[in-house]
Protein backbone atom coordinates (compact mmCIF):
# COMPACT_ATOMS: atom_id res chain seq x y z
CA UNK A 1 0.00 0.00 0.00
CA UNK A 2 2.96 2.89 0.84
CA UNK A 3 4.57 1.70 -2.50
CA UNK A 4 1.38 2.53 -4.38
CA UNK A 5 1.14 5.89 -2.57
CA UNK A 6 5.00 6.69 -2.88
CA UNK A 7 4.68 5.67 -6.79
CA UNK A 8 1.94 8.28 -6.88
CA UNK A 9 3.64 10.91 -5.21
CA UNK A 10 7.05 10.27 -7.52
CA UNK A 11 4.74 10.18 -10.84
CA UNK A 12 3.31 13.78 -9.60
CA UNK A 13 6.96 15.06 -8.45
CA UNK A 14 8.19 14.21 -11.93
CA UNK A 15 5.08 16.62 -13.59
CA UNK A 16 5.73 19.50 -11.74
CA UNK A 17 8.61 21.15 -12.98
CA UNK A 18 7.14 20.75 -16.48
CA UNK A 19 3.60 22.30 -14.88
CA UNK A 20 5.99 25.27 -13.09
CA UNK A 21 7.65 26.03 -16.82
CA UNK A 22 3.99 25.67 -18.97
CA UNK A 23 2.42 28.13 -16.18
CA UNK A 24 5.56 30.73 -16.19
CA UNK A 25 5.16 30.57 -20.18
CA UNK A 26 1.74 31.25 -19.89
CA UNK A 27 1.71 34.19 -17.79
CA UNK A 28 4.15 35.64 -19.93
CA UNK A 29 2.02 34.91 -22.92
CA UNK A 30 -0.87 36.28 -21.37
CA UNK A 31 0.69 39.55 -20.20
CA UNK A 32 3.20 40.65 -22.78
CA UNK A 33 2.16 38.70 -26.25
CA UNK A 34 -1.10 40.73 -27.59
CA UNK A 35 -0.61 39.30 -30.50
CA UNK A 36 -0.65 35.46 -29.60
CA UNK A 37 -3.96 34.44 -31.39
CA UNK A 38 -2.47 36.02 -34.63
CA UNK A 39 0.63 34.17 -34.37
CA UNK A 40 -0.76 30.65 -33.09
CA UNK A 41 -2.90 30.82 -36.08
CA UNK A 42 -0.16 31.45 -38.49
CA UNK A 43 1.86 28.14 -37.21
CA UNK A 44 -1.77 26.62 -36.75
CA UNK A 45 -0.60 24.59 -40.27
CA UNK A 46 2.24 22.55 -38.30
CA UNK A 47 0.38 22.38 -34.99
CA UNK A 48 -0.02 18.50 -35.83
CA UNK A 49 3.72 17.95 -37.02
CA UNK A 50 5.17 20.07 -33.84
CA UNK A 51 2.42 18.20 -31.64
CA UNK A 52 3.66 14.96 -32.73
CA UNK A 53 7.60 15.63 -32.02
CA UNK A 54 6.76 17.53 -28.63
CA UNK A 55 4.55 14.35 -27.31
CA UNK A 56 7.86 12.12 -28.16
CA UNK A 57 9.08 13.38 -25.01
CA UNK A 58 9.55 10.47 -22.75
CA UNK A 59 8.40 12.23 -19.61
CA UNK A 60 4.93 11.67 -18.40
CA UNK A 61 4.11 15.23 -17.07
CA UNK A 62 3.98 16.05 -21.13
CA UNK A 63 0.92 15.42 -21.54
CA UNK A 64 -0.43 17.10 -18.78
CA UNK A 65 1.26 20.68 -19.89
CA UNK A 66 -0.04 20.33 -23.03
CA UNK A 67 -3.28 19.62 -21.84
CA UNK A 68 -2.86 22.60 -19.64
CA UNK A 69 -1.69 25.09 -22.74
CA UNK A 70 -5.20 23.40 -24.57
CA UNK A 71 -7.18 24.67 -21.56
CA UNK A 72 -5.69 27.82 -21.80
CA UNK A 73 -6.65 28.20 -25.33
CA UNK A 74 -2.75 27.90 -27.26
CA UNK A 75 -3.73 24.48 -28.44
CA UNK A 76 -5.92 23.60 -31.13
CA UNK A 77 -7.85 20.40 -30.59
CA UNK A 78 -5.76 18.83 -33.51
CA UNK A 79 -2.56 19.34 -31.98
CA UNK A 80 -3.35 18.31 -28.33
CA UNK A 81 -5.15 14.79 -29.77
CA UNK A 82 -1.14 14.72 -31.84
CA UNK A 83 0.40 14.88 -28.62
CA UNK A 84 -1.17 12.43 -26.63
CA UNK A 85 -0.79 9.93 -29.91
CA UNK A 86 2.62 10.12 -29.87
CA UNK A 87 3.70 10.44 -25.83
CA UNK A 88 4.92 7.28 -24.32
CA UNK A 89 5.55 8.24 -20.81
CA UNK A 90 7.95 5.74 -19.27
CA UNK A 91 7.84 3.39 -22.52
CA UNK A 92 11.69 4.29 -23.33
CA UNK A 93 13.43 4.01 -20.10
CA UNK A 94 11.38 0.07 -19.44
CA UNK A 95 12.42 -0.98 -23.22
CA UNK A 96 16.27 0.01 -22.64
CA UNK A 97 16.19 -1.56 -19.72
CA UNK A 98 14.88 -5.26 -21.04
CA UNK A 99 17.67 -4.43 -23.71
CA UNK A 100 15.12 -3.86 -26.90
CA UNK A 101 16.75 -3.82 -29.73
CA UNK A 102 17.49 -0.09 -31.24
CA UNK A 103 15.39 -0.97 -34.41
CA UNK A 104 12.44 -2.34 -32.44
CA UNK A 105 12.85 1.49 -30.81
CA UNK A 106 12.98 2.97 -33.28
CA UNK A 107 10.00 1.49 -35.36
CA UNK A 108 7.82 2.33 -32.10
CA UNK A 109 8.75 5.78 -32.19
CA UNK A 110 8.49 6.24 -35.75
CA UNK A 111 5.37 4.58 -35.58
CA UNK A 112 3.77 6.47 -33.26
CA UNK A 113 5.03 9.61 -34.60
CA UNK A 114 3.16 9.08 -37.96
CA UNK A 115 0.15 8.13 -35.95
CA UNK A 116 -0.05 11.20 -34.68
CA UNK A 117 1.15 13.55 -37.59
CA UNK A 118 -1.83 11.86 -39.61
CA UNK A 119 -4.06 11.09 -37.02
CA UNK A 120 -3.85 15.45 -36.44
CA UNK A 121 -4.13 16.33 -39.89
CA UNK A 122 -7.33 13.91 -39.81
CA UNK A 123 -8.85 15.94 -37.33
CA UNK A 124 -7.99 19.34 -38.76
CA UNK A 125 -10.23 18.38 -41.86
CA UNK A 126 -13.20 16.53 -39.72
CA UNK A 127 -13.11 19.63 -36.99
CA UNK A 128 -12.51 22.19 -39.62
CA UNK A 129 -10.17 25.40 -38.69
CA UNK A 130 -11.81 26.77 -35.66
CA UNK A 131 -9.67 28.41 -33.49
CA UNK A 132 -9.61 27.89 -29.77
CA UNK A 133 -12.32 29.84 -28.43
CA UNK A 134 -10.25 30.00 -24.98
CA UNK A 135 -8.19 32.82 -26.23
CA UNK A 136 -10.82 35.42 -25.69
CA UNK A 137 -11.26 33.61 -22.23
CA UNK A 138 -7.82 34.56 -21.54
CA UNK A 139 -6.23 37.21 -23.50
CA UNK A 140 -9.23 40.06 -23.42
CA UNK A 141 -9.14 39.67 -19.16
CA UNK A 142 -8.80 43.32 -17.97
CA UNK A 143 -5.09 43.75 -16.65
CA UNK A 144 -4.33 40.46 -18.15
CA UNK A 145 -4.72 37.97 -14.66
CA UNK A 146 -4.52 34.79 -16.31
CA UNK A 147 -2.23 33.37 -14.24
CA UNK A 148 -3.52 34.98 -10.74
CA UNK A 149 -4.16 38.62 -10.39
CA UNK A 150 -1.77 38.58 -6.79
CA UNK A 151 1.20 38.31 -8.78
CA UNK A 152 3.32 36.46 -11.12
CA UNK A 153 4.93 34.01 -8.49
CA UNK A 154 1.97 33.35 -6.42
CA UNK A 155 -0.27 33.04 -9.69
CA UNK A 156 2.22 30.50 -11.16
CA UNK A 157 2.56 28.83 -8.17
CA UNK A 158 -0.97 28.59 -7.10
CA UNK A 159 -1.74 26.89 -9.96
CA UNK A 160 0.58 24.34 -10.19
CA UNK A 161 -0.04 23.17 -6.69
CA UNK A 162 -3.37 23.29 -7.32
CA UNK A 163 -3.00 20.88 -10.33
CA UNK A 164 -0.29 18.73 -8.61
CA UNK A 165 -2.45 18.14 -5.48
CA UNK A 166 -5.62 16.89 -7.88
CA UNK A 167 -2.97 15.06 -9.81
CA UNK A 168 -2.10 13.33 -6.60
CA UNK A 169 -5.14 12.34 -5.12
CA UNK A 170 -6.71 10.56 -8.72
CA UNK A 171 -3.46 9.08 -9.20
CA UNK A 172 -3.29 7.45 -5.86
CA UNK A 173 -6.60 6.15 -6.37
CA UNK A 174 -5.83 4.83 -9.91
CA UNK A 175 -2.47 2.81 -8.63
CA UNK A 176 -4.50 1.45 -5.59
CA UNK A 177 -7.26 0.26 -8.04
CA UNK A 178 -4.70 -1.27 -10.42
CA UNK A 179 -2.40 -2.71 -7.87
CA UNK A 180 -5.76 -4.30 -5.99
CA UNK A 181 -6.95 -5.74 -9.70
CA UNK A 182 -3.02 -7.42 -9.94
CA UNK A 183 -1.08 -7.39 -12.92
CA UNK A 184 -1.77 -10.92 -13.66
CA UNK A 185 -5.29 -10.79 -13.92
CA UNK A 186 -5.05 -8.07 -16.21
CA UNK A 187 -3.25 -9.40 -18.59
CA UNK A 188 -5.21 -12.27 -18.85
CA UNK A 189 -8.04 -9.86 -20.12
CA UNK A 190 -5.33 -8.44 -22.68
CA UNK A 191 -7.04 -11.51 -25.88
CA UNK A 192 -3.51 -12.44 -26.31
CA UNK A 193 -3.29 -13.24 -29.73
CA UNK A 194 -6.06 -11.95 -31.04
CA UNK A 195 -6.50 -9.52 -33.72
CA UNK A 196 -8.71 -7.51 -31.21
CA UNK A 197 -6.14 -6.81 -28.88
CA UNK A 198 -5.24 -3.38 -29.80
CA UNK A 199 -9.28 -2.58 -28.67
CA UNK A 200 -8.88 -3.63 -24.87
CA UNK A 201 -5.13 -2.34 -24.98
CA UNK A 202 -6.41 1.09 -25.82
CA UNK A 203 -9.39 0.79 -23.72
CA UNK A 204 -6.34 0.14 -21.06
CA UNK A 205 -4.52 3.11 -21.96
CA UNK A 206 -7.35 5.63 -20.93
CA UNK A 207 -6.00 4.96 -17.29
CA UNK A 208 -4.85 7.81 -16.72
CA UNK A 209 -1.30 7.08 -14.67
CA UNK A 210 2.29 6.24 -15.69
CA UNK A 211 2.19 2.91 -14.24
CA UNK A 212 0.40 2.08 -17.18
CA UNK A 213 2.17 2.75 -19.92
CA UNK A 214 5.21 0.80 -17.89
CA UNK A 215 2.53 -2.08 -17.12
CA UNK A 216 2.35 -2.10 -20.92
CA UNK A 217 5.88 -2.27 -22.26
CA UNK A 218 6.56 -4.87 -19.91
CA UNK A 219 3.52 -6.61 -20.85
CA UNK A 220 5.23 -6.04 -24.63
CA UNK A 221 8.58 -7.40 -23.42
CA UNK A 222 7.34 -10.78 -21.86
CA UNK A 223 5.18 -11.49 -24.39
CA UNK A 224 2.38 -10.90 -23.39
CA UNK A 225 0.59 -8.43 -25.91
CA UNK A 226 1.78 -7.58 -29.81
CA UNK A 227 3.28 -5.07 -31.14
CA UNK A 228 -0.09 -3.53 -31.95
CA UNK A 229 -1.06 -3.80 -28.48
CA UNK A 230 1.72 -1.97 -27.65
CA UNK A 231 1.05 0.78 -29.88
CA UNK A 232 -2.36 1.25 -29.22
CA UNK A 233 -1.98 1.51 -25.56
CA UNK A 234 0.75 4.09 -25.57
CA UNK A 235 -1.04 5.89 -28.23
CA UNK A 236 -4.33 6.84 -25.70
CA UNK A 237 -1.88 6.79 -22.15
CA UNK A 238 -1.72 10.06 -22.12
CA UNK A 239 -1.33 9.90 -18.39
CA UNK A 240 -2.28 13.37 -16.70
CA UNK A 241 -3.49 14.87 -20.00
CA UNK A 242 -7.32 13.36 -19.21
CA UNK A 243 -6.92 14.46 -15.67
CA UNK A 244 -6.13 18.33 -16.31
CA UNK A 245 -9.15 18.06 -19.48
CA UNK A 246 -11.28 16.44 -16.48
CA UNK A 247 -10.32 18.94 -13.78
CA UNK A 248 -10.74 22.33 -15.73
CA UNK A 249 -14.70 23.88 -16.62
CA UNK A 250 -13.13 25.12 -19.76
CA UNK A 251 -11.37 21.61 -20.72
CA UNK A 252 -14.17 19.48 -19.32
CA UNK A 253 -16.75 20.60 -22.25
CA UNK A 254 -14.56 19.03 -24.93
CA UNK A 255 -12.94 16.14 -22.92
CA UNK A 256 -15.17 13.63 -24.51
CA UNK A 257 -14.92 14.59 -27.66
CA UNK A 258 -10.75 14.65 -27.66
CA UNK A 259 -10.49 11.38 -25.57
CA UNK A 260 -13.18 9.61 -28.07
CA UNK A 261 -11.14 10.89 -30.35
CA UNK A 262 -7.97 9.47 -29.52
CA UNK A 263 -8.81 5.84 -28.84
CA UNK A 264 -10.49 5.78 -32.18
CA UNK A 265 -7.38 6.58 -33.84
CA UNK A 266 -5.29 4.93 -31.53
CA UNK A 267 -7.16 1.72 -32.31
CA UNK A 268 -7.16 1.94 -35.88
CA UNK A 269 -3.02 2.26 -35.72
CA UNK A 270 -3.06 -0.76 -32.93
CA UNK A 271 -4.78 -2.85 -35.60
CA UNK A 272 -1.93 -1.32 -38.74
CA UNK A 273 0.33 -2.30 -36.59
CA UNK A 274 -0.85 -5.91 -35.43
CA UNK A 275 -1.68 -6.66 -39.09
CA UNK A 276 1.74 -5.64 -40.16
CA UNK A 277 4.03 -6.43 -37.69
CA UNK A 278 2.14 -8.77 -35.08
Amino acid sequence: MTDVLLDALIDVLKAIPILLLVYALLYWIENRLRTTPALLEKSAEFGPVVGALAGLVPQCGFSAAASALFVDGYLAPATLVAVFLSTSDEALPILLSENASGGEILRLFVFKFVLAVAGGYVLKLLWGRKANRNYEIELDMEGGCGCGCDGPVSGILGRTLKTAGFLLVICAAINLAVHLVGADRLSSLLLTGSLLQPVVCACIGLIPSCAISVLLTQLYTSGVIGFGGLIAGLSTGAGFGYMILLGSENGRERAPRIIFATWALAVCGGLAAQLLFG
